[in-house]
């Protein structure tokens, strides 16, 4: 009991970037360096992957080196060896509270892990300021987390899960890429992660030699061994712990469209990860991306993700997987599929007409600003009433933004012929249930899975709201 209230106070009193030293480390400082690198060498399919992982990721707990880098191995065999490779300085443990209901181990590297990483690994000139005009590696300086511990957990946790989908892919924190080319520049956008497409050669000798990475090595070095590689962002990731305000929000997104066009992301993927008061949060950071994005999104030159980690995971993967189309190959994007089904809704309406427009013609004549992906009419005793459908995906923002803006656009007196507009979500199924959903009570959500089961258009759920209370409703469009 006295030895673990005296650690409990040692911890107390440690600053964010200190390391915990037990009286079993400080036991481990007679390791010989050399014996050192010999025994990681001997067992270099394992631990040059947990230096290189923390030489890439900066900061990680042995869970989460185990989801993203060895998800064939149990959780204890990467934390006993994180454990051993830490006891002999290797590796540097810094317990952190407030992370977890229970203190997390995050492991990183230390001068001597780092130098293992340089002359063994890549095999580069080690890095001296006094001595080097440039350096060929990046630097302890370099892979500090320096204090944002909690953000920094969170953010890996997210980045791995999407890594154990598809561990080839490439990806870095915003330092390491250069968003713009001279240097003198100032980085105009600085977002948590990016993951980043290139030339299907690297991707091919990376297989064969891990060192291929150019992501490994500073910009200006990279230039000098790998001159003729392109590297594309594709997505850039943004985890929100709440602490930027709307304002603060909007520059952020802002600053995305100052970049150079090589340099523009195809998607943002923005995740917030407390759940108090989380719909608000979410909205309020939705509502921001319309601000920023709406010229954008209706253009179809960006994707936008939003949630919390599952949602936004989900999506990404998706929108990865389908080699950056979010919808390929879904069954909901099949006019005549639609045709049949509002066809076979015509034969059950008791009076009154339902008709798919042609949606080009449809924009041309009334000078819709924004394409909806189908459109329906529905004409009843003089009530002719417009279906705007657009196809949905959990965690996907960008149907929601055209909404947004079609809706500001309806406000000036546009469609006044109509007597009635209907906003309308097609999801692939029910998955609108989960999905952070606007607050307007004229969107209505359909499950395409649903109505194909019944053979016919029609059924939808919209949400009641009323004193904070949400009640779902089944109505017929």
């Amino acid at each position: 009991m006295v030895k673990t209230e005296q650690l409990r106070q040692l911890e107390q009193h440690v600053g964010e970037d200190d390391v915990i030293e037990t009286n079993t480390s400080k036991r481990n400082k007679g390791y010989d360096s050399a014996d050192v690198r010999l025994m990681t060498e001997r067992n270099a399919t394992i631990d040059y992957k947990i230096l290189l992982a923390l030489y890439e990721h900066r900061a990680l707990t042995a869970l989460q080196l185990k989801i993203g880098w060895f998800p064939d191995l149990h959780e204890n065999s990467i934390r006993n060896r994180v454990k051993t490779l830490a006891e002999r300085r290797v590796l540097s443990v810094n317990l952190k509270h407030g992370i977890r209901a229970r203190p997390i181990k995050l492991y990183s590297l230390t001068t001597l892990g780092l130098r293992i990483v340089v002359e063994n690994i890549l095999e580069v000139i080690e890095y001296i300021p006094q001595l080097d005009e440039r350096k060929e590696h990046y630097t302890i300086d370099d892979l500090k987390v320096r204090g944002q511990h909690n953000h920094h957990h969170e953010l890996q946790d997210w980045i791995m899960r999407i890594l154990s989908h598809n561990p080839q892919l490439l990806h870095c924190e915003w330092r390491r890429f250069p968003f713009l080319e001279e240097e003198s520049d100032s980085i105009r956008v600085k977002p948590d992660w990016l993951f980043v497409r290139t030339d299907q050669e690297i991707y091919d000798k990376i297989k064969e030699d891990v060192t291929y990475n150019p992501l490994l090595y500073p910009y200006l070095y990279r230039k000098s061994i790998f001159p003729d590689v392109r590297l594309q962002p594709f997505l850039c990731v943004e985890c929100d712990r709440g602490t930027m305000n709307r304002h603060e929000l909007i520059e952020k997104w802002e600053s995305y469209k100052a970049l150079p066009e090589q340099f523009m992301p195809g998607a943002i993927a923005a995740f917030y990860t407390a759940m108090k008061n989380g719909d608000m949060r979410h909205r309020l950071i939705r509502d921001t991306m319309f601000h920023a994005f709406e010229l954008e999104v209706n253009n179809n030159e960006v994707q936008l993700f939003q949630g919390g980690p599952e949602l936004t995971k989900e999506v990404t993967l998706l929108f990865y997987e389908r080699d950056s189309n979010l919808l390929k190959g879904e069954e909901m994007t099949n006019e005549s599929s639609l045709q049949y089904l509002t066809d076979e809704y015509m034969k059950v309406l008791e009076k009154g007409e339902i008709s798919n427009l042609d949606i080009n013609k449809t924009i041309e004549r009334f000078k819709i600003p924004v394409k909806p992906d189908a459109i329906i009419l529905k004409e009843c005793d003089n009530n002719r009433s417009l279906q705007l459908i657009f196809y949905a995906m959990p965690g996907w923002v960008n149907p929601i933004i055209k909404i947004k803006s079609i809706k500001r656009w309806l406000k000036e007196g546009h469609l006044s012929i109509f007597q009635n507009i209907q906003f309308v979500l097609l999801y692939p199924d029910e998955g609108y249930f989960n999905d952070i959903r606007t607050t307007d009570d004229d969107v209505y959500y359909v499950s395409f899975k649903r109505i194909k089961a019944e053979g016919k258009w029609g059924k939808a759920h919209y949400e009641l709201r009323k004193h904070k209370q949400v009640k779902w409703i089944e109505v017929s469009l």
